[in-house]
C-alpha cells in the first residue's frame, strides 16, 4: 500500500530553516515570507572549524517512509508515483536548529555522488540501471539554514520483471569537506534508499514452434481418415510467472460447404494445461486433428485459444486443409419434410465446371444443376485464378435441392440417386450416392 503524499508536496523549492525551528516544519511550509537575508558565504571550511551538515530528512516528503522513497509502476514507462524528499543544510550535525546566527557554511556544489542500480530483492541477478533513477530540482547551491524539495522517479525498461527493487542515491558537495562525528555520523553527505515495486503485467501468446516469431495461424494438412498434426509454442511474454495456462480448440467449420464440421472432440492437444510458465519461458504444444473418413476436401477453420491467470486470452485461427477426395456429403440425410431442402456438397477444382443430376429409382431424371466452382481470390482480392484460394474457396461446392421435380412438383417419400460430375485434382470424375426423403 502506497503511503498518501506528505504535506510537503505543497512546498516550494527552498525555505528558511529558522521558520522550521520557530513554528515547526509543517507550519513553516504554509508561511509565505522571505528567507533571512545574508550575503553569499563561502563553502564550508573544515579547517576553519566550520562544519555544516547536508542532510536528507527521514519520514518527510512524498512517499518517504523512514529513509526510503517508495515508488511503484508498470514496465515500459516511468513510475506512476513521484516521490519527493527534503534536503537540508543544517547549521551542524549537533547544533540546536533554533540557534542564530547560522554558521558560515554554504553548499555551492551539490551533486549526486553515488547512484546505485536498483536490485531485484528476489533475484539479485536482475536490476534496473542506475541511470534510470531521475532526480528533479536537485539544487546546485543550498545556503546555510535552507532546505529544498527534490523529486525522484524511476524509468522502468520494457520487460522489467515484476517484483521489489532496492537501490540508493548519495548527495554530497564536490568541494566542501565530508567528515564524521565522534558518534559515527557522516557530516556533509547523506544517502536515501529508493524502493520500486514493479507491477506484474501477465501476458501470453502463441509463437512459431522453432522461432520466437509470433504465430498468426496454425495450418495443418491431411487426407480424410488420417490424423494431421501441427506444433507451436506457448510463450510467457509478460514480466511475471504465468499460472493456470490452458490451451483449447473450437469446432472446425468448412469454409464453403454449409453444415460440414470437424468437431472439437476430434482435436487433441498434447499439453492442454500447465500449472506455471516462467518469465520468457515457452512450452511446446502439439495439435492433432483426426479427420473423419469421407469428409470433403477443403479448408476447415476454427480457433486455438490460450489463456493464463490474469493475462488477456489470445486466439489464432486453426486451419485444417483436407486433401480433395472423391465423394458426396449430405448435410441432412434422410431429408424430412420439415427441413424443406436437401443440401449436397462435393469437391471441385477452383474455376472448373460441375453438373448435378438427381434420379428416382426408376432412372428418371428429376432435377439438374450446373455451375462453376468459385475460382478463389487473387492477392488483391479480385476474382481470378489464384493458386492458393482464400477463405470461401476451399475446393468444395454446395448445391441445394428443394425436393421438387423438373415441373416444380414436390417429390414423394423414397430413395433418390444423386450423381455429381466434377473435376478433382485435374481429373474429371463421377460420384454417386443415395439420398432418402421422408414426407
Amino acid at each position: 500500500m502506497i503511503k498518501p503524499p506528505h504535506i510537503f508536496s505543497t512546498m516550494g523549492k527552498h525555505a528558511s530553516l529558522g521558520l522550521i525551528a520557530r513554528y515547526g516544519l509543517a507550519t513553516a511550509l504554509c508561511i509565505v515570507a522571505p528567507t533571512l537575508a545574508r550575503a553569499q558565504a563561502p563553502a564550508c571550511d573544515a579547517f576553519a572549524g566550520r562544519l555544516g551538515d547536508l542532510d536528507i530528512l527521514d519520514d518527510q516528503g512524498d512517499f518517504v517512509w523512514g529513509n526510503t522513497v517508495h515508488l511503484e509502476g508498470p514496465p515500459g514507462a516511468g513510475t506512476t508515483t513521484l516521490g519527493t524528499f527534503i534536503i537540508i543544510n543544517r547549521d551542524s550535525a549537533s547544533a540546536n536548529q533554533a540557534a542564530f546566527p547560522y554558521s558560515n557554511c554554504n553548499y555551492n556544489n551539490i551533486y549526486v555522488a553515488l547512484r546505485t542500480n536498483l536490485v531485484n530483492q528476489a533475484n539479485p541477478a536482475l536490476a534496473i540501471p542506475a541511470q534510470d533513477i531521475i532526480l528533479n530540482n536537485l539544487p546546485h547551491v543550498l545556503p546555510t539554514g535552507q532546505f529544498a524539495f527534490v523529486g525522484v522517479s524511476v524509468i522502468l525498461p520494457p520487460g522489467t520483471v515484476a517484483g521489489r527493487y532496492l537501490g540508493s542515491i548519495t548527495i554530497s558537495d564536490s568541494v566542501a569537506a565530508i567528515s564524521q562525528t565522534t558518534t559515527g555520523e557522516i557530516v556533509g553527505s547523506d544517502q536515501i534508499d529508493i524502493e520500486v515495486v514493479v507491477d506484474p503485467l501477465p501476458s501470453v501468446t502463441l509463437v512459431n514452434a522453432d522461432s520466437a516469431r509470433r504465430l498468426d495461424s496454425l495450418v495443418v494438412r491431411g487426407r480424410a481418415g488420417e490424423r494431421a498434426t501441427g506444433t507451436l509454442r506457448v510463450a510467457n511474454t509478460g514480466n511475471a510467472p504465468l499460472t493456470n495456462v490452458q490451451v483449447s480448440a473450437t469446432d472446425l467449420q468448412s469454409e464453403s460447404s454449409v453444415g460440414i464440421v470437424i468437431p472439437a472432440q476430434n482435436i487433441s492437444i498434447s499439453t492442454t494445461n500447465f500449472s506455471s510458465l516462467a518469465v520468457s519461458d515457452t512450452q511446446r504444444v502439439t495439435v492433432a486433428v483426426s479427420i473423419p473418413p469421407g469428409v470433403l476436401g477443403g479448408r476447415y477453420r476454427g480457433s486455438l485459444l490460450v489463456q493464463g491467470q490474469g493475462a488477456t486470452p489470445q486466439r489464432i485461427p486453426l486451419v485444417v486443409i483436407v486433401t480433395s477426395s472423391r465423394g458426396i456429403v449430405f448435410e441432412n440425410n434422410p431429408v424430412r419434410n420439415a427441413n424443406g431442402v436437401a443440401r449436397i456438397a462435393f469437391n471441385g477444382d477452383p474455376g472448373t465446371d460441375y453438373q448435378v443430376g438427381i434420379f428416382d429409382m426408376n432412372g428418371l431424371l428429376l432435377f439438374t444443376a450446373t455451375g462453376t466452382v468459385f475460382p478463389g481470390l487473387t492477392p488483391t482480392g479480385t476474382p481470378g485464378t489464384a493458386q492458393n484460394p482464400g477463405a470461401g474457396a476451399d475446393f468444395a461446392v454446395n448445391v441445394t435441392w428443394p425436393l421438387v421435380n423438373g415441373r416444380g412438383e414436390g417429390v414423394a417419400s423414397g430413395t433418390y440417386l444423386v450423381v455429381v460430375e466434377s473435376t478433382v485434382n485435374g481429373q474429371r470424375q463421377l460420384a454417386r450416392d443415395k439420398l432418402m426423403v421422408i414426407r
